[in-house]
């Protein structure tokens, strides 16, 4: 394999960065320099798919809208005249088949990262290629297909399953395909990817898939079909590897210190240099970012904790000041946060907060180089309580559980121990640590669907049954002549 940095790009210019800070000296994590790749071979097209995971409707904004917005944690946030109508569809499922915006470009980045997957696994099946190498490119290009399929599939439901090079665009008209079949596909990628994927990559491949990756992965589609046992064998692979641990702080975790760190299982690598002529990074952070006037001028001010998340934390949670900023409050850097901003949004979300000696610095405001997460092994701690605990095996759940709400506390009197074995009680209580540790972050809304909870949860908001499943972009539905049938009642 060649030397690459991970934030991939499919031009090769020779990247200087002037200053002496830390933040500065960083290399353009994911750049490709001249000698890095041959330009058009496949491995070039493997390290396209990482720029390809920076896609704007993979794991920016459209990304936040589905995965965040739309559930009990967040509002959409701005200003009451800065988008109202996505306010309608994020926080009272006022869903609109016909946005061309965040619903279409979701939908159609997603499929390009699994147009640019099947076209190197194409290439790797046509040109034969069996080396060490070669399997792990497909390995890569096969994750990223699950990892796009599984958004897919819990978004949308019922999709087409294209697992083909489309030559033509007629070629990917089709039908959809089942659940099932959807599944199908995603075991069988992940089933690969673990097999070949390395479980770890020296330092100049930061944020390249590993083994690890594709079985929390795996892990995660198997506690969405409730397949417990499954579920945590696969969580079980990763812990016992002895790859990952958490940070003793779970705030350094969402600063630039804890990128690519031990807790870190996935991240999208993003940069901007010290002025910010070079970016490779899209508005997920910035669209989050404080929206305020001269050196407040952090974002858009979208998707902003809710009422009821504030109100939802243990009392004395640190992770509560570490997931939001309030108008008015401490930044945690020494600044306070204007309160007059309270007049727009009270509440602001800290984990895509960027140090302001970066931004003093730089003069760059929106904190579009900060990585995005993922998966991280907090998650798979969490994923194996619940597994462990819906398979009888309290101990495991108890001990899990624990060891987040142990490094949640740190040296604070505070988030006692759970120690109830009754099966419901713990169930309840795995539950609320998920929303703790994970809030703002982008697992909240699937989590209360597949609980069967987001009925009562966010019913009082409109949400009824068919709005589990988004409806398909309606310039999709219209483009396939007849092929495509929208999702029901919409």
């Amino acid at each position: 394999m060649k030397k690459i940095n991970l934030i991939i790009i499919l031009c090769l210019p020779i990247l200087i960065l002037a200053g002496c800070s830390d933040f500065l000296d960083r290399k353009p994590l994911g750049t490709a320099t001249e000698g890095d790749l041959t330009v058009g071979g496949v491995e070039g097209k493997v390290f396209g798919l990482y720029g390809d995971f920076r896609l704007e409707g993979v794991s920016g904004l459209p990304m936040v809208f589905m995965h965040v917005m739309r559930s009990d944690d967040a509002i959409k946030g701005s200003t009451p005249t800065d988008g109202a109508n996505y306010e309608q569809m994020a926080d009272f499922f006022k869903y609109d088949k016909s946005d061309g915006w965040l619903n279409l470009g979701y939908w159609n980045d997603h499929y390009a990262l699994i147009y640019a997957c099947n076209d190197v696994l194409y290439d790797i099946d046509s040109l034969k290629l069996t080396s060490e190498g070669d399997m792990i490119n497909q390995a890569e290009a096969k994750f990223f297909r699950a990892f796009a399929y599984f958004d897919l599939v819990r978004t949308y439901g019922e999709v087409p399953k294209i697992d083909f090079k489309i030559f033509n665009i007629g070629d990917a008209n089709i039908q959809k395909s089942s659940v099932a079949d959807i599944y199908a596909l995603i075991d069988s990628d992940l089933d690969f990817a673990s097999q070949y994927l390395p479980s770890t990559w020296i330092s100049t491949y930061a944020g390249r898939a590993t083994s690890g990756a594709a079985n929390t992965l795996w892990a995660k589609t198997k506690l969405y079909r409730n397949d417990w046992a499954g579920a945590l064998a696969k969580c079980n692979l990763v812990i016992n590897s002895g790859v990952y641990s958490l940070l003793d702080s779970y705030e350094k975790f969402f600063t630039e210190k804890g990128e690519n760190s031990s807790e870190s299982i996935l991240e999208v690598q993003m940069y901007v240099n010290s002025n910010g002529n070079i970016s490779y990074s899209n508005n997920c952070n910035g669209a989050q970012g404080v929206r305020g006037s001269g050196d407040w001028d952090l974002g858009w001010g979208w998707n902003v904790p809710s009422q009821a998340l504030v109100d939802s934390y243990e009392p004395g949670d640190p992770r509560k000041t570490t997931t939001i900023l309030y108008s008015g409050g401490s930044d945690g850097y020494g600044l306070t946060v204007p309160a007059a901003l309270g007049t727009i949004q009270p509440y602001w979300n800290r984990k895509v907060y960027s140090d302001p000696a970066r931004r003093s610095a730089t003069g760059i405001k929106y904190a579009n180089w900060l990585n995005i997460r993922i998966l991280r092994y907090a998650d798979v701690l969490l994923m194996a309580a619940e597994a462990a605990n819906e398979t009888g095996d309290t101990t495991n759940a108890l001990k899990y559980l624990e060891m987040i709400r142990a490094r949640a506390r740190g040296a604070a009197n505070v988030l006692p121990a759970i120690t109830t074995t009754n099966k419901a009680d713990l169930r309840t209580a795995i539950k609320k640590e998920r929303r703790a540790e994970f809030a703002m972050e982008y697992e909240r809304f699937f989590d209360l669907v597949r609980w069967g909870d987001a009925q009562n949860v966010l019913g009082g908001a409109g949400y009824t049954a068919k709005c589990q499943y988004y409806p398909i972009p309606q310039a999709i539905i219209d483009k396939s002549q007849g092929k495509l049938t929208q999702n029901p009642n919409w």
